[in-house]
């Protein structure tokens, strides 16, 4: 019978892009489990949800309120379902924010820009963004209702009448 503790698996795992308040982890039952922030709850360790959880944690020091923000959020469009990973709301209960997340070892291509704005199609949200937590790309959506790449963090609404724009 081996009584060896499982190594923290975040060893092998490159280093994410942000430098946020870390989520807190722990060894549950012979697992290893991050508590998640919007849930409330400890969930698996998986690359995926430690970009998650991290994003989570980088998007509430940009000022996006914990109580607005969904996970797995269902989005239709034509005869499709799918989950938005990360959706963050304004005040009027629009999605202001839609992000979809992968595991570090996942390439942020045309197929994962792609998936999130097929999301965008149903949502019209003013903010998109992808991430692996090793590189990032976000989308605004300008006066015209077009969505053009931005650099920088999506920022939450400065007012109802649109985003804050740096």
């Amino acid at each position: 019978m081996d009584s060896s503790v499982p190594q923290d698996p975040r060893v092998g795992w490159p280093e994410l892009q942000w430098s946020q308040s870390m989520p807190k982890v722990e060894l549950r039952q012979d697992r290893w489990c991050v508590q998640c922030a919007v849930r409330g709850k400890w969930v698996l360790l998986e690359p995926e949800e430690w970009v998650r959880q991290n994003l989570i944690q980088t998007l509430c020091g940009l000022g996006w309120p914990l109580s607005r923000m969904v996970l797995e959020h269902p989005v239709r469009f034509g005869q499709v379902d799918g989950r938005v990973d990360v959706a963050c709301f304004d005040r009027l209960g629009r999605v202001a924010l839609a992000v979809e997340v992968k595991a570090p070892n996942v390439p942020l291509n045309q197929k994962v820009a792609d998936q999130v704005a097929r999301y965008d199609l149903a949502l019209g949200c003013p903010w998109l963004m992808i991430s692996n937590g090793l590189k990032s790309a976000v989308w605004l959506r300008d006066s015209q209702g077009t969505c053009r790449p931005h650099r920088g963090w999506p920022k939450p609404l400065g007012s109802e009448k649109g985003p804050a724009v740096e």
